[in-house]
Order: structure tokens, then C-alpha cells, then sequence
């Protein structure tokens, strides 16, 4: 039961619209007249709730699932449309003039129980509409247009390469997001050679770049290397936002 109230906690934020979502269930609980709502708003929601709560089902999810994620199963209770079905209910029970006093305590109660996204540290400005880092849009633009808009593959570093699928799916990569998840433990031999030294042997990294068939490598320009690129088989092409791009001449023609 402890993990599950935890994950609870976690879910909660301030816990102040947990709060006010258990206020809203409990009125339509005593109110709520129509079947069909009661069902969608009340029954679901409650037995999601206690299902959640249960041990055997945690057990279970665990032994499927990363226990880290059960808190998705919250994601299934309404709990906006709940609040403000609730609260739309109970103000306009009241009087001609307190019914708007009622719709503005209700809006001033959502918004103060929450808190501002832009506030979290993930939410970055967008830099342009597509939304992801103009490094991976120019990189990527320009790897196309050297093979000529034919699909191409491509191994970025570590702190751009969860971008590049957001933006097209024409340029593949040896590994992607799920190398930068360490719990997952998961091994890729460009990976290896690229990301972990604090100085990148470049025949280590060419083998593996061989060996996945690898046609181009990008790599922050001031990356620590032993030895040279172009000594394997690799042709620079240039430097583009900072970060050097090489051709794979073992593979590309």
C-alpha cells in the first residue's frame, strides 16, 4: 500500500486540485441524478481509484511495466471535466447574482489550486515552429540535400538526437532517445564509442559506424579525439551550427 500512496503523493503536485477533483466526485456522488453521468463521472473514475489502490494490481503492473510509470493509470480520471461539471452544477443552483459569483470562484479556484507550465524547467521557448532546436532542422536539411532528399542515416550526439525524429523521418540513427534513459540499460556500439570516453577514439567509432552501415556522423566541433577521421575512411563535409559533419566514405559512394 506504501508505493501506491507515494505514487499518489508524487501525482498530487500541492495536492490542492487532488483536493478539489475528491470535492467534485463527492457532490456529484450525493447529486448527480443522470445515470449515464453518474457512471462516467462517478462509478468509472471511484473504481479506477480503488483499483489503483490495490496491491495485487500494482503487483501486476509492476511485473509487466516500469513501476516508475504507474501513475499513468490516474491519467484515465477526468478529473477537469469533472471539477467543472460539478462546479457549473452547484453555481447554477444559486440565486440570478450569485450564479456569476459562482463561475468566477469556480475559475479562481482552478487556477489558484494549479500552477503555471511555463514555470517548469523542461518548457523552453520555441525557437521556431516546428518546435525543436534550429541545430537539427539545418543538420538535417543539409544531409538530405547531399544525398539528394534520399533517406539517409545518420549518428547525432547525445544532446540533440531525441530532436531528430520530431522533425523528419528521413534521416534514421543507430540509437536514439532510448540511450539517454540509463535505468532502461540499454547498449548501442556507436553509443559506446561516441558518448561515453571524454575522448572519442576515431577508429573505434568508425568500426562501429561500419558496423550499423552508419552513413554520416555528426559530433560537436570542439568533441576530444584521438586521431583522425579522414585516416578511416570518413570525409568531412563541413561545420554547420557548431557542430562538424563527416561522410562515411566506407558506405556512401
Amino acid at each position: 500500500m506504501d508505493e501506491m500512496i507515494n505514487v499518489l503523493k508524487e501525482y498530487q503536485g500541492n495536492g490542492a486540485l487532488l483536493l478539489l477533483y475528491l470535492a467534485a466526485l463527492l457532490y456529484l456522488l450525493i447529486t448527480e441524478r443522470n445515470r449515464r453521468t453518474r457512471l462516467m463521472l462517478v462509478y468509472l473514475p471511484l473504481t479506477i481509484l480503488i483499483l489503483f489502490l490495490l496491491p495485487p494490481v500494482y503487483r501486476f503492473y509492476t511485473a509487466q511495466n516500469e513501476g516508475d510509470t504507474y501513475y499513468r493509470i490516474l491519467w484515465l480520471l477526468p478529473m477537469g471535466v469533472t471539477m467543472l461539471y460539478a462546479g457549473l452544477r452547484a453555481a447554477i443552483r444559486l440565486p440570478g447574482p450569485l450564479r456569476f459569483a459562482g463561475y468566477a470562484v469556480l475559475c479562481a479556484a482552478v487556477i489558484v489550486c494549479g500552477s503555471s507550465v511555463y514555470r517548469n524547467s523542461n518548457v523552453i521557448k520555441a525557437e521556431n515552429r516546428l518546435h525543436v532546436p534550429h541545430q537539427v532542422v539545418d543538420i538535417c536539411d543539409y544531409l538530405l540535400a547531399d544525398s539528394g532528399g534520399q533517406e539517409v542515416s545518420a549518428a547525432f550526439p547525445s544532446n540533440i538526437v531525441q530532436f531528430v525524429r520530431q522533425y523528419t523521418s528521413r534521416v534514421n540513427m543507430p540509437y536514439g532517445r532510448d540511450m539517454l534513459i540509463a535505468r532502461w540499460g540499454y547498449w548501442n556500439e556507436v553509443y559506446d564509442a561516441m558518448e561515453k570516453p571524454d575522448t572519442i577514439e576515431a577508429k573505434t567509432l568508425v568500426r562501429a559506424l561500419n558496423d550499423t552501415y552508419t552513413q554520416y556522423l555528426v559530433i560537436l566541433q570542439d568533441r576530444s579525439v584521438n586521431g583522425d577521421f579522414a585516416d578511416y575512411g570518413m570525409e568531412y563535409m563541413g561545420n554547420v551550427d557548431g557542430f562538424d559533419l563527416w561522410k562515411n566514405g566506407n558506405i556512401c559512394p
